[in-house]
């Protein structure tokens, strides 16, 4: 998770995503106040048609139609388009298809419902590796007419991908009036630096601590900063711990030895894809991923001890006391 330490330019939080939003614009508050409802109401506008856990939403009515042709928005057909290509990309590290997997782990309502659930009524949660998850058969994408089609047994969940393009979007919208950054529940999309200062003045938090202590600072411009882990979404499932990051390769709570990943890119839906698929991946394979894509992030290894790759070592400012006895600025970069 990142966060920006002191704020001081006009800004607007609210809740949404299952997560709380911020918007921080660099502008004059009477230009703010309109394009903060804007950009509010385009995270609105997501939620409806992209949450999985709304019987009404789009995606929701998308699963429960698969194997026929269905058309689609512009917004769930750019966010796929994200999807296909992050699948792609990672080498199916990341892949939407593990809807199933993750309401088989548990997570078959919203988390702040999850939390408050007792152990006792729960679903029994698959034992991790017992078999290979199956390849899901491929979904189908047809740009003339704005298209998918879903093989029957898949259905998707797009919760971070779609966060990560939501708030891209909003950045976009604020921009136009000034410099801006938008908080979308911790993971960070910035517009140009304000006035004065070389970037947003972000933090990236340390994993599995309730001190609120920092792992290292950075100025964030107009890039996008995500971070997946394994510290907070997490539960007792029949007396196992589950969390809500499934490795599509066993269709199970990923059984990774990394605490975190953040991943500095472009993007906020690439910060997001990439983050997970190096999180799943594992401490070796995560990091020879990202550096073979040029990417900057960070990992976070379950002993606490964090690795940078080649292109996070120079975006790092400030490092606090607890990163300079745990990040690796030599050998990480020959993992």
């Amino acid at each position: 998770m990142s966060r920006i330490p002191k704020p001081q330019w006009p800004t607007h939080s609210f809740r949404a995503m299952g997560s709380q939003m911020a918007f921080w614009l660099d502008a004059p508050a009477g230009v703010t106040r309109s394009l903060f409802a804007q950009a509010e109401a385009m995270f609105a506008s997501a939620e409806r048609a992209l949450s999985r856990f709304d019987p009404d939403s789009e995606l929701s009515r998308l699963n429960a139609r698969p194997g026929q042709w269905q058309p689609l928005s512009p917004i769930l057909w750019q966010v796929l388009e994200q999807a296909t290509m992050m699948t792609k990309a990672t080498g199916g590290l990341f892949d939407p298809t593990i809807l199933g997997d993750l309401e088989a782990a548990g997570y078959d309502r919203s988390f702040d419902q999850l939390r408050r659930l007792p152990d006792a009524d729960r679903q029994p949660l698959p034992a991790p590796g017992a078999t290979p998850r199956p390849r899901p058969e491929p979904w189908a994408l047809d740009p003339q007419r704005r298209a998918l089609w879903l093989p029957v047994g898949t259905r998707l969940d797009l919760g971070g991908i779609a966060k990560g393009f939501t708030a891209q979007r909003a950045a976009n919208l604020l921009a136009e009036a000034g410099p801006c950054l938008v908080d979308a529940g911790g993971d960070l999309t910035a517009g140009a630096a304000p006035v004065g200062f070389p970037g947003w003045p972000v933090a990236v938090a340390a994993p599995g601590r309730d001190d609120a202590a920092d792992l290292f600072h950075l100025w964030l411009a107009n890039a996008s900063l995500a971070t997946s882990g394994v510290d907070y979404r997490r539960w007792q499932h029949n007396g196992c711990p589950a969390h809500h990051l499934i490795d599509p390769r066993t269709g199970c709570p990923a059984g990774t030895d990394l605490l975190s990943v953040t991943v500095l890119a472009p993007a906020g839906s690439l910060a997001e894809g990439w983050a997970t698929a190096a999180l799943v991946a594992g401490r070796e394979q995560g990091f020879a991923l990202l550096q073979r894509a040029g990417l900057a992030g960070a990992l976070v290894g379950q002993d606490g001890r964090a690795w940078l790759t080649a292109a996070m070592k120079p975006q790092v400012l400030w490092p606090s006391p607890i990163a300079y006895r745990s990040l690796d600025f030599g050998q990480a970069a020959y993992l």
